[in-house]
């Protein structure tokens, strides 16, 4: 069994890398071999053997990983876990560039829905991807970007102009107030500092991620850029016992079913953890949770085995999957906000979500399965349905169990601050998400 300590060590690393969608997954291929699973090619014919342990990247924010027991039969069903490798963010527009009394700024526009006033006056970086020209346009060169230092600023505007902040807010114009300074163009800056990257008012962006790669601004054909808090995760409470850090939202989960898979041992089953993108903006694209891509994989899992689409389809239905998403815990300032019987609590175990409207995928079978293998594992749970004045959340649960027929479940961790820039949770429910999945891969 995992101790506290070691869980959330891997989760620090986890959060500390996974500064993009692009990163989280690189991040988990990286995990993965280091724990001896071998990395497949999706355009390849799969030679699978018993006792195996596989992953596929399909899209550089995607990764399905799965083992396949040492006496696995295909008709005892599959386990699947799922989770989004997106969070929240603000991203950088093509052709950014704004210049404005010796400032140059970026032009930005926002992914999902973050807490957006918790971006400003915070040490802010940029990562991401950018596509290079490649020896054929149809094969572009594709690199990984992450600044690893605070290169752009939010300033919010001082209480002095702004007398009623404290009781009315700053309102968000998201054209306006989300364009980050990334530096000055003053001649006299070199004066003052050494190793300065020279801005003018035709500096492009693309010359600053040229020579950030150290390749020529010409080759740059395109990016996939986010902007991130920069500040690390950190153990805060009087015992340390909640971690305040960016991107929990969805790292908690995607951190939980990785090591959970990797230290499960199965013997008669084929396990798989899905990491999708786009779950921030409704999962409907080629690499997000509402796809035809999961049925892809599990199919060429199944025809390794000799058998066709129907035999497939026939056998996991059988199965059951995870959805694991964060929730929202009870919050001590804002106790009507939550229902006033389900609440959740830092610290107090992992959480079960349901929603009638079955915007959290569940049902009393399912959900009586997990209540089980938790009394059985002594793993603790707590449950969470939104207060019924509210619209609440989604996740991809009910998405991709309408793609394949299996009992499906939402679970998570409890978080106050969610889709800040920087969100709280307990530690102690870290360490019974992992358990919880380890247990779902064995049992």
């Amino acid at each position: 069994m995992q101790k506290t300590a070691s869980v959330i060590e891997q989760l620090f690393q986890y959060l500390t890398s996974g500064v993009s969608a692009f990163h989280v997954t690189a991040h988990s291929r990286k995990v993965l071999l280091g724990a001896g699973f071998t990395e497949l090619k999706l355009k390849d014919t799969w030679q699978l053997e018993k006792g195996g342990r596989y992953f596929c990247c399909p899209f550089d924010t995607t990764l399905y990983a799965f083992t396949i027991g040492s006496d696995c039969d295909p008709a005892n069903g599959i386990h699947i876990a799922g989770a989004h490798t997106d969070f929240p963010a603000i991203k950088v527009k093509p052709n950014p560039e704004i210049f404005s009394h010796g400032y140059m700024q970026l032009n930005t526009e926002v992914y999902g829905g973050p807490i957006l006033n918790t971006f400003f006056d915070r040490p802010l970086s940029l990562a991401g991807k950018v596509v290079l020209r490649g020896e054929r346009y149809d094969r572009p060169d594709v690199r990984l970007i992450d600044f690893r230092r605070p290169i752009l600023y939010l300033p919010n505007l001082a209480i002095h102009m702004n007398r009623g902040v404290n009781e009315n807010g700053a309102p968000i114009d998201n054209q306006k107030h989300l364009l980050p300074i990334i530096g000055m163009t003053d001649d006299q800056i070199d004066s003052v500092f050494e190793d300065v990257f020279p801005l003018n008012k035709n500096t492009t962006f693309m010359e600053i991620l040229a020579s950030e790669l150290d390749v020529d601004p010409h080759d740059i054909l395109d990016y996939d850029l986010c902007i991130y808090n920069t500040e690390q995760p950190a153990r805060v409470g009087i015992n340390g016992e909640f971690i305040s850090a960016p991107r929990l939202d969805d790292i908690t989960s995607v951190c939980a079913l990785i090591y959970g898979l990797i230290n499960s041992r199965n013997a008669d089953r084929v396990n798989m953890v899905c990491l999708f993108d786009n779950e921030e903006i409704g999962s409907l694209s080629k690499q997000g949770a509402d796809s035809s891509l999961p049925a892809v994989i599990i199919g060429k899992i199944w025809q390794s085995f000799g058998k066709n689409q129907t035999d497939c389809m026939a056998d996991i239905a059988g199965g059951m999957m995870l959805s694991a998403d964060v929730a929202h815990a009870y919050h001590p300032n804002h106790p009507a906000s939550q229902d006033i019987t389900n609440y959740p609590v830092l610290n107090r175990g992992l959480v079960l979500k349901t929603a009638s409207n079955q915007s959290y995928s569940w049902d009393s079978e399912i959900l009586g399965s997990l209540i089980d293998l938790c009394t059985r594992e002594n793993i603790p749970y707590q449950r969470f349905v939104k207060h019924s004045n509210t619209r609440g959340g989604g996740t991809i649960g009910s998405i991709i169990s309408s793609h394949l027929p299996m009992r499906t479940a939402d679970v998570g961790v409890g978080l106050l601050a969610m889709h800040s820039s920087r969100e709280v949770m307990g530690g102690n429910d870290q360490l019974a998400l992992t358990r919880l999945a380890e247990a779902f891969f064995n049992n």
